[in-house]
């Protein structure tokens, strides 16, 4: 009985993580063409203070150093798989999109749409403030944007460049530069779990209201990891300039960054689908609340008890 209590409570996590293995073992052992015992010993040498330039062994020629110098240590080891990564497999990209609105169907399919019976429409409460609003649609609209012009950026190697793929490029960096300040205030305001740790009325009043349950939570630790690794990646490649002098010391590291920007910009994808399934889907009304704020108390009592609950006991309703 424990067990399949267990079992219950965490069948979220479970199948999420047996999930991104399944994905993960097929994509890495079928999919890519990445030396990976090389990628492990660079990690591990630049972890442990080694250079950032990749050359793990020094060269046994003066032909070998000019190879590490014009294109970077160990060229076949990251190099051909992010040229996979920021070409053909833009082709594929789609099938991202395509898995993750048949996951989304999957959902609408088996749980439906969640509707609540209001019989007092005026009798409203306030869920959101206008500075929750702001960091929520502000995040999203920034998110598309970043989506849009880092696409840009690979598809305009097929398309030869030109003046407004140089534009978008400045977009995607600029954007991403504002995104940072976003990003980490809507880190701290969707953080729900800190009011476990910490009853401080500024943090209640901070905080959205409400619990999460196990998939909202997963899709919070997901933005806030693949947030962290886009931020974290793009500020690196950005500075790290590709000029005479940073080249040949840095490529390899840059080819490393690229693959965790890619592939966080890939999963971070998934929290704006499930933002626009939760809002226009999930729940009958629940787009009008994102924009207005406020909720029919009734609509809260149904669907959402543990968000009324938090907002009477900020307000003092509840001792």
């Amino acid at each position: 009985m424990e067990n399949s209590s267990f079992f219950q409570r965490n069948k979220a996590y479970i199948f999420t993580l047996l999930g991104l293995s399944l994905v993960g073992f097929v994509f890495v052992k079928f999919l890519m063409i990445m030396d990976w015992e090389y990628l492990i010993k660079y990690t591990i040498h630049v972890l442990t203070g080694g250079n950032l330039d990749g050359v793990l062994t020094p060269p046994d020629s003066g032909y070998k150093a000019m190879v590490n110098t014009a294109f970077g240590p160990n060229y076949e080891a990251i190099a051909p798989e992010i040229i996979r990564a920021s070409n053909e497999r833009q082709l594929f990209i789609w099938w991202v999109f395509v898995g993750e609105i048949a996951i989304f169907c999957f959902m609408y399919a088996f749980y439906g749409r969640k509707s609540a019976v209001i019989t007092r429409p005026n009798d409203e409460v306030e869920v959101f403030t206008l500075f929750h609003r702001s960091i929520i649609w502000l995040n999203v609209f920034i998110i598309i944007v970043l989506i849009i012009t880092g696409f840009n950026i690979t598809w305009s190697l097929r398309s030869g460049g030109g003046y407004i793929p140089f534009i978008l490029r400045g977009t995607h960096e600029v954007t991403g530069l504002i995104w940072f300040p976003i990003w980490l205030l809507m880190s701290i305001i969707a953080f729900k779990d800190i009011k476990l740790l910490s009853k401080n009325s500024l943090i209640n009043k901070l905080v959205l209201p409400g619990k999460y349950k196990p998939m909202k939570r997963i899709i919070f630790i997901v933005f806030v990891a693949m947030g962290a690794g886009l931020l974290t990646s793009g500020a690196t490649i950005w500075y790290l300039h590709p000029d005479a002098f940073t080249h040949a010391h840095y490529i390899q590291f840059k080819r490393a960054l690229l693959y965790v920007h890619f592939g966080s910009s890939v999963l971070i994808m998934f929290f704006l689908m499930d933002f626009v399934y939760s809002a226009l889907v999930a729940v009958k009304g629940n787009l009008k609340g994102l924009i207005t704020g406020k909720y029919p108390r009734e609509y809260l009592e149904q669907l959402a008890p543990d968000i009324l609950s938090d907002i009477e006991k900020r307000e003092g309703k509840v001792k």
